[in-house]
């Protein structure tokens, strides 16, 4: 008796160090909207640009290179803000330098992107087994202390803009759980946003 005792104790401490420990990471869309009036003809070059202060300068220009990246990768030619305009060092663009930049590469869409905000919530998990059924849940939800641990979700927009027209063509909030490094968060906001792009037939789908 006191062996299955010992064992259902050590089943609760590992289930709740399993539940605590896959607090997990991952990005998602979650809302988006776009211009339903617009033909479905996917856009073919993209002028990238990153919104950021001066002091994540390196932050803007990774994602601007890494939209660039895998936009190429799926048939979409683009290029970076960093790479088509001379960058002044408030980062701030004039609207006669992007236009020079668009008739000069040929663009038929702009992208923006940029944080909206940084949240860090507090979240208690308690943990238990259903060993014992009934009983055995409700003892190790009793005896068992409550973890917690501090999640930080990270918020960027994304819009994509007719060159020509300037309209909005498509925007997206895009919601980061926990990052590994500031490197996977951006790899991931820009999958998932050419992952929408795509599904919604405004870049093609390779």
């Amino acid at each position: 008796m006191r062996s299955r005792t010992n064992q259902w104790f050590a089943c609760t401490i590992l289930s709740t160090f399993l539940i605590v420990a896959c607090v997990g990471t991952g990005t998602k869309l979650t809302q988006t909207q776009m211009d339903e009036n617009r033909q479905k003809k996917p856009v073919s070059n993209i002028l990238v640009l990153g919104v950021t202060y001066k002091e994540k300068e390196e932050i803007r220009r990774s994602f601007e290179d890494s939209f660039v990246v895998q936009l190429r990768a799926v048939g979409v030619e683009a290029v970076s803000s960093g790479n088509a305009i001379s960058i002044p060092t408030d980062l701030k663009l004039e609207k006669d330098e992007i236009l020079k930049a668009v008739h000069k590469f040929n663009n038929d869409a702009i992208l923006i992107t940029y944080v909206t905000g940084k949240d860090e919530k507090e979240d208690y998990t308690r943990g238990y087994s259903g060993y014992y059924g009934y009983y055995g849940r409700a003892y190790g939800y009793a005896h068992i202390p409550s973890y917690s641990s501090t999640n930080t979700f990270y918020r960027l927009a994304t819009k994509l803009y007719d060159a020509e027209t300037e309209k909005l063509i498509w925007s997206g909030i895009s919601e980061t759980l926990n990052p590994d490094s500031t490197r996977q968060m951006i790899d991931d906001v820009v999958k998932v946003v050419i992952k929408d792009l795509q599904k919604n037939n405004l870049i093609p789908q390779k």
